[in-house]
């Protein structure tokens, strides 16, 4: 164990070298990035949710309102209405 000692001693006095006199910058920045991707996660995290609770809400809190059969016609949610000019052209 005494000759390990020795080594750290004698290294401790040597100079860096080169390519490791700036490593400090970049792992600096490999931080910052890091720490900047952590809050675009949650950003988006925060986003997705919100999104998921307004639409759970709308689709619980008036099941019945945009159903088809309210209608009365049969018609398809999304299809064109069979008062829409289209529609009444085709006749």
């Amino acid at each position: 164990m005494n000759e390990v000692d020795q080594m750290i001693a004698l290294l401790r006095g040597e100079p860096l070298p080169g390519a490791l006199g700036g490593i400090d910058g970049a792992v600096m920045a490999g931080i910052a990035s890091g720490r900047e991707r952590m809050v675009a996660k949650r950003g988006l995290v925060l986003a997705c949710s919100v999104a998921a609770v307004v639409g759970l809400w709308g689709g619980l809190a008036m099941p019945g309102s945009l159903s088809a059969r309210d209608h009365g016609h049969g018609e398809p949610l999304l299809g064109t209405p069979a008062a829409a000019p289209s529609h009444l052209l085709a006749s």
